[in-house]
């Protein structure tokens, strides 16, 4: 209640205060009234302050209407302090208005249609609800999208009606929705492109006739963007062309160049530096063949790979491809170079992704006292899943992969074996700044002649991504001279924690553990250390210093750049 005010025109700082609702509420009142609105305007003064003032009880009144608050009780005080003006009103809000009947009603084609069954089945408004006009109004604009997603392009609500009962407390909601036909879709249109119709008709999940849904429009643009040979894609439907039952489509595409050039320098402990380049042909005909072209470079080891890929196979495998890579690695434990030509499909299957391969391997190698060469024919597969909420820097995610593979003498291979490897890693968030992260790597070989199994098919343990604090691969069964020769199995795990106590910048602590096997009673290797961790623009830095419990060598520094899965 205003009773006087005393006229000091430079005083103009407001505070304005709702009591008698919860937080939430009296922040959306508080925003909506004018005298917060303008409580910094150069042209306040006493009397036009007391004018938003009283203008605000007026407000109030209308504005909690919109929540079902027919009959408050508004009260209010203005009075003048030391800074300024304080605005306070005091809200009783009295009994809500409730929903007494909610009439939804569907009619012309939509009457029939899951998706208008579902809405009406988990219709946001119902009653004994208590009434809210930004409820109703979000509820009568979930009708029209669904309407607008699903093709009924002429449909309308013919009512659409709120009654209010404020001295009954109840209220009534009209919704009545003529959908009129279903549109399907017509003619796609396509602009001139460097990929032909067979390898577009692979891309479109639409057929001409086929109802129309946005959700199918949505996975078509996808499906472009996502091919690998446009910058940009747009898929629209031309509601203004609709006739006869039908709804046009046209195709916007923003081809990418045909030639990409990739280079990239780094650094790991196990690998020294590193040096990446990389050609792609990203078309070469119009059913979208690709050739791409690597060459990795290291302390450790260097290779040179081709592929040739065909994607979009069919409807069922997604890319068939040809490879063929050249390999030398130089080891603490061993030497090699390789040579293999093969090729491989990929699918999806029940969520996972599928890789099916078969390899022509040369390998020479020198490992412990052994200096071998061995040819091998070597079918596989291998499957893989990976979930995170975000693969650069996970807070839910993980990875499981399981791949078999072997070879047999009486198919051109030197050698006989059947080999098994399943990895995954679980990363999982401990309030805001701290995750545990595990992961783990089994693996079993069956071979006719050990001594002949190369070295890249054999198991060895130690380094950045097995148990830091041992070299890169120098744990394993041992050679009649002392050597490492790497064994038929594999166990390995780890459990660290980090906390990311200064913005992108954490610590972490770990610990390692496992071996390379020849037998299952072969001792496990233990390690412990911390890290340093930042989240850099190009992926999480890590920096770990860590001992092995076994040994007494050196503590061992492991740096890794790159994303969590």
């Amino acid at each position: 209640m205003l009773l006087s005010l005393p006229l000091r025109a430079e005083e103009s700082r407001i505070s304005v205060e709702i009591s008698g609702v919860d937080k939430a509420m009296a922040q959306t009142l508080k925003n909506g009234l004018s005298i917060e609105q303008q409580k910094n305007s150069e042209r306040l003064n006493p009397r036009y302050i007391e004018k938003l003032y009283q203008s605000g009880l007026e407000t109030l009144q209308q504005m909690l209407t919109v929540f079902g608050y027919y009959s408050p009780e508004i009260k209010g005080d203005l009075t003048a302090v030391d800074n300024g003006w304080k605005a306070t009103y005091q809200i009783e809000l009295g009994c809500p208005v409730k929903l007494e009947q909610v009439d939804l009603q569907i009619s012309g084609e939509a009457k029939e249609d899951a998706a208008f069954d579902a809405l009406i089945e988990d219709f946001a408004l119902e009653s004994g609800q208590q009434l809210n006009h930004q409820q109703y109004e979000s509820a009568k604009k979930s009708i029209l999208r669904l309407a607008a997603s699903r093709g009924y392009f002429d449909g309308k609500l013919t009512r659409s009606e709120v009654k209010v009962y404020p001295d009954k407390y109840i209220a009534n909601v009209y919704l009545h929705y003529d959908s009129g036909e279903r549109y399907h879709f017509g003619q796609i249109s396509y602009p001139d492109t460097v990929i032909g119709e067979r390898l577009l008709s692979k891309l479109q999940p639409i057929k001409p006739g086929e109802a129309y849904t946005d959700a199918d429009v949505l996975a078509m643009r996808n499906n472009l963007s996502n091919s690998g040979y446009f910058d940009s894609v747009t898929v629209r439907a031309e509601r203004g062309q609709r006739k006869e039952g039908q709804v046009p489509l046209s195709v916007s595409l923003n081809e990418k160049p045909k030639h990409l050039y990739t280079a990239g320098i780094g650094y790991g402990t196990d690998t020294g530096a590193r040096l990446a380049l990389g050609w792609e042909n990203r078309y070469i005909n119009d059913r979208g063949h690709r050739l791409t072209t690597d060459a990795r470079l290291s302390q450790v080891a260097n290779s040179v790979s081709a592929d040739y890929i065909m994607p979009f196979w069919s409807e069922t495998i997604n890319t068939v491809g040809f490879n063929t890579e050249y390999k030398q690695q130089d080891t603490d434990t061993s030497e090699s170079q390789s040579f293999a030509v093969g090729s491989y499909y990929q699918r999806q299957r029940f969520g996972w992704d599928e890789t099916g391969s078969l390899k022509l391997l040369q390998e020479d190698f020198d490992v412990s006292d052994d200096s071998e060469s061995a040819l091998l024919l070597i079918p596989g597969i291998a499957w893989s899943r990976t979930w995170a909420d975000n693969t650069l820097y996970t807070r839910h995610g993980g990875r499981l992969s399981l791949s078999l593979s072997g070879a047999s003498e009486a198919l051109l291979s030197d050698v006989s074996f059947g080999q098994v490897v399943v990895r995954g890693k679980y990363i999982r968030s401990i309030g805001e700044n701290s995750r545990i992260i595990t992961r783990a790597a089994i693996g079993a070989t069956e071979v006719s002649d050990f001594e002949q199994l190369p070295t890249s098919l054999r198991f060895f343990a130690g380094g950045d991504n097995s148990i830091r604090g041992f070299d890169y691969q120098a744990l394993g069964p041992e050679g009649d001279d002392g050597e490492v020769e790497g064994g038929r199995y594999l166990a390995v795990g780890s459990l660290e924690y980090e906390n990311m106590f200064l913005g992108d910048w954490g610590g972490a602590v770990f610990t390692d553990f496992g071996n390379a096997y020849n037998s299952f009673s072969d001792p496990i290797e233990y390690s412990v250390g911390i890290g340093v961790r930042w989240r850099s623009p190009v992926g999480l830095i890590r920096v770990d210093l860590a001992k092995a419990l076994s040994e007494n060598d050196a503590i061992a520094l492991h740096i890794v750049i790159g994303p969590d899965l």
